[in-house]
């Protein structure tokens, strides 16, 4: 199955200035509607007012960078719970150890062989830290005569909780990354396909007035090829 090409911009430089020219021209429309209206009855007031909303839509619409920005912050959070469970999972170990000496195999039923991979790894950290909270939780007894109480599991929990909500966020943003990237291009094209449709009119609404035509030329559009 084919994935779906990008959209692409039907006109040059910035989006901003696309958009303020398209409201220029929507101002000189707004004193000529009357002719555009005679030359092609679509051309109404109507037309006008579907034309101010799309606009007003571009300008609202989040850009792909804006959208990249969001995701960079989300992926600093999910690092920063990252450090912070490397050192609580090393810090729980050594309280299994007190409470456990020379039990490699109490150990490993918190995690212990899991770390390594785990250290760099989303979602074999989240594991891991399920699996020490569940265990940690009915060793309490035990871990809280050496210095492991039900506060520190509190916070051991909190961050099992924190690090698979960063995770899940992190996922939702990524993919709408790029699908609010392409409705961002979609919203531009659409107020500038108003511009466009009026540009192509007034050449055959103002025949024999070439400033008029002037005032409806879409200066930003890409080089188009002769037919």
């Amino acid at each position: 199955m084919k994935k779906n090409q990008p959209e692409e911009r039907q006109y040059s430089g910035p989006d901003s200035t696309m958009r303020q020219n398209m409201r220029t021209m929507h101002g000189h429309y707004l004193k000529d509607v009357a002719a555009f209206t005679a030359f092609d009855p679509k051309l109404t007031a109507a037309f006008g007012t579907q034309w101010l909303a799309a606009l007003d839509q571009a300008d609202k619409a989040t850009s792909g960078t804006t959208l990249r920005g969001g995701l960079k912050e989300n992926t600093q959070d999910v690092e920063a719970l990252m450090e912070q469970a490397r050192t609580q999972v090393q810090a729980l170990f050594y309280y299994v150890e007190q409470a456990y000496p020379n039990n490699a195999g109490r150990l490993d039923q918190y995690g212990k062989k899991q770390y390594v991979p785990a250290r760099k790894k989303h979602d074999k950290m989240r594991a891991l830290l399920e699996t020490a909270v569940a265990t940690a939780t009915r060793d309490l007894a035990d871990l809280s005569g050496h210095g492991f109480g039900a506060p520190k599991l509190a916070t051991l929990k909190q961050l099992s909780q924190d690090l698979n909500q960063a995770d899940t966020t992190q996922e939702v943003r990524k993919g709408s990354n790029t699908e609010g990237s392409q409705d961002y291009v979609r919203l531009q094209n659409q107020a500038y396909g108003y511009g466009q449709q009026l540009s192509k009119a007034a050449k055959r609404a103002f025949p024999t007035d070439p400033v008029k035509q002037k005032l409806y030329l879409l200066t930003d559009a890409p080089p188009a090829s002769e037919a």
